[in-house]
Order: C-alpha cells, then structure tokens, then sequence
C-alpha cells in the first residue's frame, strides 16, 4: 500500500514539474527571453503569507539554516525540483528484483 501510494505521489510529482516545465517554456516564447519559476518565486506568488512566516519562525530558530540550505535549495527551479522529486519516489517504490540462483537460469 505504501509503494502504490509513494507511486502515485511520484507521478503526481513528475506531472506538476512537465507542467511547471511547458509554462516556463510559454512564458519564454511569449516574453521573448528565458524565464524560470524558481521554487522561491513560487512559494511567494502562491502563498506569501505562509512563505513569509515559515521564513520568520525558521530564522528565529536558527539563521544558519536559513541562509545557506534553504537559500540555495529555493533557487531551484520548480520543474527541475518537481521533477527529481518524483523521479525519486518512483524509482524508490520499484520492487526489488530476486537474485536467481544459476540452476534455475
């Protein structure tokens, strides 16, 4: 249950980074230059209240954290993180394959 669930959320992951994928590729073709949705400018446009004290609560704590981790991991883009993210789940929800003895070749 939990390898069809882990699946599934994969797909859905490798889904939304294609999608992210074709809108940064619209955008692109339509301003005339490349454009890319960073995991930071996403977090901002979708939810800038939740973005702005998950920032806070996080930098109160520790600063150390904040800056150099999650600084570099929020320039990703979106697609790109999507994307690896389901890539992830999916291959770690495979079942394994049994060793076959040389007999039974």
């Amino acid at each position: 249950m939990l390898r069809l669930l882990a699946r599934f959320l994969g797909l859905l992951l490798l889904a939304g980074g294609f999608i992210a994928l074709i809108v940064d590729g619209t955008r692109s073709i339509a301003g005339g230059e490349l454009t890319i949705t960073t995991l930071r400018r996403g977090a901002v446009e979708l939810f800038p209240s939740v973005y702005e004290s998950v920032q806070t609560s996080v930098m109160q704590k520790s600063t150390l954290l904040w800056d150099p981790i999650l600084t570099t991991l929020m320039i990703l883009p979106v697609s790109l993180a999507f994307g690896g993210l389901g890539a992830l789940f999916i291959v770690f929800s495979t079942k394994r394959e049994t060793q076959m003895r040389y007999w039974r070749q």
